[in-house]
């Protein structure tokens, strides 16, 4: 190699190296820019997956609450005198698909009031307790989250 190419083709990286070089506050900003970018893209992806739980979440109390009249009148019907062996065995299974589904019934009977979760339809008593003295429709919950509040009647002690 001559000595005419030796110097072109250093005063050819030296332009290169001018031409890729950045200064410190560009730097400095892509830095930034690319972390907010990261930064976006996580939340977006932690956003996403929420939506995707309470959509999951929506559409099974969604289904289970048009199953609630279901399972009110089989209890009723459970509780006539003479119901067919049938009836309890479909009730049965209905409650094996709820707990299934991680469906859980509203504390009842002696169980404190708490309006989070009941619903009181008759009131007796003076007291600063109250209990629930009776259930009058069930409720249910689905990942500590109420679907249906219980109709209960409540004592005060």
């Amino acid at each position: 190699m001559s000595n005419k190419d030796e110097a072109s083709s250093s005063e050819e990286l030296k332009q290169n190296q001018e031409t890729n070089t950045v200064t410190l506050d560009e730097y400095e900003k892509i830095k930034d820019d690319y972390l907010r970018l990261a930064a976006d893209f996580e939340n977006f992806k932690k956003r996403n997956e929420k939506e995707k739980e309470s959509a999951s979440f929506n559409f099974v109390a969604l289904f289970v609450n048009s199953l609630f009249p279901l399972i009110d009148n089989f209890e009723i019907a459970i509780k006539q005198d003479n119901n067919p062996k049938e009836i309890e065995s479909l009730y049965k299974t209905l409650q094996d698909f709820m707990d299934n589904l991680n469906i859980v019934e509203v504390p009842g009977v002696g169980e404190a009031f708490d309006p989070n979760f009941h619903e009181a339809v008759e009131h007796s008593g003076d007291g600063d307790t109250q209990t629930i003295e009776e259930v009058l429709r069930k409720g249910y919950t689905l990942e500590d989250k109420l679907l249906r509040p219980a109709m209960v009647r409540v004592k005060s002690e």
